[in-house]
């Protein structure tokens, strides 16, 4: 039997539907009350019918309840931990770092217990520090402190460290790092609300540099390196490193909207931040837009995927493919609703 955490999200739902479609048995975690709708519409994208649903058992277990999570966790042999917060506002710090300090920390000691033989933790790029604009980064990058570094950063570095403490004592663990998740899934959440956002119409852009990769990629990869038992190391998983404007215009042409033609510099990017956190007070709503996100948004960063393609063959869907089909995805989902 295999777990799944965050079994409701974004990457947590097509890794449970990837597992399923090699016939595994999946227990799944959850919230409790968590919204299934994306996982629905996930699996609708693979499968036909509910056939392998047969496999798949959901369990109620919140990442800090540990009483839950190491019933959950009961003669399961392999854990895939995808379950995170991830905000880029002050308000949400402590509670960020709860969910993804201590809520690790709960999975691998819990894991540690239920004699779990195999460990595979999603992380990512953020993860392995942000220095300075311009770095190159392979999976020997050390952390540095840094204000570039946000606290959804720090909080996913401090989780690793978990994972790393649990491996020395006797667990078999991989992580994973995978750069910007690209996929369909809830349009308005994460990086799928970054298509829904083009569709709506978005005339800036930057020249900001990222790593980018398929969600399909992210969960193919670590379902082959835990059967290939590759443990006690890391990954970068990054399909392309891409501007932001390529993102953009790529996804504004397949989707037939206008191409962004306004630059954000750094002043632009400051007064939008500052604007957003203005207009929340008076929605009362999160600012889409933050400090750590806008200026993030200007700086380049390179990610070195020639790791995972060396230790276990693994080559990456392209980038612009991953946009293609997302977008294709979108506008049926459009027309549909």
């Amino acid at each position: 039997m295999i777990a799944v955490s965050g079994a409701t999200g974004f990457l947590g739902a097509h890794v449970v539907c990837r597992l399923l479609q090699k016939g595994l048995q999946v227990r799944a975690l959850k919230r409790t009350g968590s919204n299934m709708a994306e996982f629905e519409y996930i699996y609708s994208l693979l499968f036909s019918n509910n056939e392998a649903k047969q496999n798949l058992i959901w369990v109620d277990a919140d990442l800090l309840d540990t009483t839950a999570l190491e019933l959950a966790l009961k003669d399961i042999e392999e854990v895939y931990h995808c379950a995170a917060m991830v905000s880029f506002s002050q308000k949400d710090r402590e509670q960020m770092m709860q969910v993804n300090v201590q809520g690790t920390a709960n999975m691998v000691n819990l894991s540690l217990i239920n004699d779990v033989k195999k460990f595979a933790h999603i992380s990512s790029i953020a993860a392995l520090g942000r220095e300075k604009s311009g770095v190159h980064v392979t999976e020997k990058s050390k952390w540095v402190d840094s204000k570039l570094n946000s606290n959804y950063a720090i909080s996913k570095h401090k989780a690793e460290m978990e994972v790393w403490r649990a491996s020395e004592e006797g667990l078999n663990v991989v992580i994973v790092n995978p750069g910007v998740i690209l996929g369909s899934g809830d349009w308005h959440k994460g990086s799928c609300a970054l298509f829904n956002m083009v569709y709506k119409g978005m005339p800036f852009y930057t020249r900001g540099v990222n790593g980018y990769v398929d969600v399909l990629d992210v969960a193919d990869a670590t379902i082959k390196l835990m059967d290939n038992n590759v443990f006690a190391e890391r990954f970068i998983l990054v399909s392309d490193n891409t501007e932001m404007k390529y993102f953009l215009d790529e996804t504004s042409s397949l989707l037939n909207k206008k191409k962004p033609s306004i630059e954000v510099n750094k002043i632009l990017a400051e007064l939008a931040w500052i604007g957003a956190a203005i207009a929340s007070l008076f929605t009362g709503k999160k600012p889409n837009l933050t400090k750590e996100t806008s200026r993030a948004s200007l700086n380049k960063y390179y990610y070195n995927n020639q790791k995972i393609k060396d230790k276990i063959g693994f080559e990456f869907i392209p980038i612009h493919q991953t946009i293609a089909q997302t977008c294709k995805n979108l506008l049926q989902q459009k027309q549909i609703s």
